[in-house]
């Protein structure tokens, strides 16, 4: 069994793939979301631990990573 969970992901169009395909019409983000059981697979919190978002958090981290990274480096 692979014990990595990295995967590419597509944030204009959401498409995903396990290894980088350079042939994609836009620019594909690295994630790792982690192990089961990791933090960054649960969804977003608040400090009360009332759900923000249903997504997980990993994907919160990339979108924002996607909004402050200039294009040619993601």
């Amino acid at each position: 069994m692979n014990a990595t969970s990295v995967f590419y992901i597509c944030p204009t169009c959401f498409y995903a793939c396990e290894i980088p395909d350079n042939s994609h019409e836009h620019a594909l983000l690295r994630v790792d979301p982690g192990l089961p059981g990791d933090e960054r697979r649960k969804p977003v919190t608040d400090l009360n631990g009332q759900i923000l978002s249903t997504a997980p958090r990993w994907f919160h981290e990339s979108m924002m990573r996607v909004r402050t990274t200039p294009r040619s480096s993601i």
